[in-house]
């Protein structure tokens, strides 16, 4: 009973954060570049500063972060396992920036939480659809291009548990087109929050930011991704037994 009452509790909060924070980041954009590539609202590095980490650790997070010295200025390609629903809030509450994230177009069917992607320029993939998921993937190049930081799961959806599922080499694309650099990120507890029961769990979790990869544009995809993820599962071993 107390577990889903602190859940029932936590929705109300994140709910009424999304409303409140909604016409500031529209009042924001308002006053900020009209392009498409330009600034994100001023709003948004101070939500995901002071709300995110409230939020997570309301949530039940205990959080530990390593490696914030690994994230390097300008544009990067943010790559990481998807372990559960409070992957994205503890990325936030690491990063201290709101970056362009790569979601599924299922994202787009949630209330108020839609319309907060889209004003953070998030990019909805439809996996199902290859000329749809090309057209993203360029998209993400232009953001790079652009200067943004731009993150993607390449499983594609959660594991909802320990294990990382098949990374999709396509992922890599845009940052071997562009030559952008590629900082790994590790994700490890997350599922225990929530994912292994429909109530709130309070759990440890950590989020390691691993050493940049240097992109010469001539990297095969499938190399490329295969040599990401087996360092994130090198770091998900020595988390883990560190932990035992």
């Amino acid at each position: 009973m107390e577990h889903m009452l602190r859940t029932i509790f936590f929705l109300i909060i994140v709910a009424v954060c999304l409303i409140l924070s909604l016409p500031l980041m529209l009042i924001s954009s308002l006053t900020s570049d009209k392009d498409e590539f330009g600034p994100m609202p001023g709003i948004t590095k101070w939500i995901a500063s002071k709300i995110v980490p409230f939020v997570a650790k309301l949530g039940g997070c205990n959080v530990t972060i390593k490696g914030k010295e690994n994230l390097p200025d300008g544009p990067v390609l943010l790559v990481g396992n998807h372990q559960g629903d409070f992957d994205v809030l503890l990325i936030l509450f690491a990063f201290g920036e709101i970056p362009v994230i790569v979601a599924k177009k299922e994202a787009k069917k949630v209330p108020i939480a839609a319309t907060w992607m889209k004003m953070i320029h998030c990019i909805f993939m439809d996996r199902k659809d290859m000329r749809q998921s090309l057209m993203c993937i360029k998209k993400t190049g232009d953001y790079l291009e652009h200067g943004f930081k731009t993150l993607v799961f390449p499983e594609g959806t959660r594991s909802k548990g320990p294990e990382m599922g098949e990374f999709k080499p396509g992922a890599f694309k845009a940052a071997i087109k562009t030559k952008t650099p590629i900082v790994p990120f590790v994700i490890d507890g997350t599922y225990k929050v929530f994912e292994k029961q429909r109530y709130l769990k309070k759990a440890d979790v950590t989020l390691s930011i691993l050493r940049p990869i240097q992109v010469s544009g001539d990297e095969k995809t499938q190399e490329i991704s295969d040599t990401v993820k087996g360092m994130i599962q090198n770091e998900l071993d020595r988390i883990r037994i560190n932990r035992k």
